[in-house]
């Protein structure tokens, strides 16, 4: 049992060493573009790293998203879509 104990705390301290998720834009340009065709790609990313910024001061999901679509001025079911892919995406 012994044996044992050392490979998989090993593994446990470099699984919660680990880092976060690398930032990956065009996944999440080919998450959102195919839907959403009359945003361009740099109103994309920009909603979607101001989601980030959100998430990362705290700010609340659902306020989030009324930011999103008051910026863009798209509805707030649009804008759900594009703060989620935004944390799945880009990092958050």
């Amino acid at each position: 049992m012994g044996a044992l104990a050392v490979p998989v705390a090993a593994s446990a301290a470099a699984i919660g060493w680990a880092g976060p998720a690398a930032a990956d834009s065009s996944s999440f340009l080919q998450s959102l573009q195919p839907r959403y065709t009359f945003l361009s790609e740099a109103q994309l990313l920009s909603a979607g790293n101001q989601a980030c910024s959100g998430a990362r001061s705290g700010i609340p999901a659902s306020d989030n998203v009324i930011r999103v679509s008051k910026n863009l001025g798209i509805s707030t079911s649009a804008a759900w879509e594009i703060v989620i892919a935004s944390i799945n995406h880009l990092g958050c």
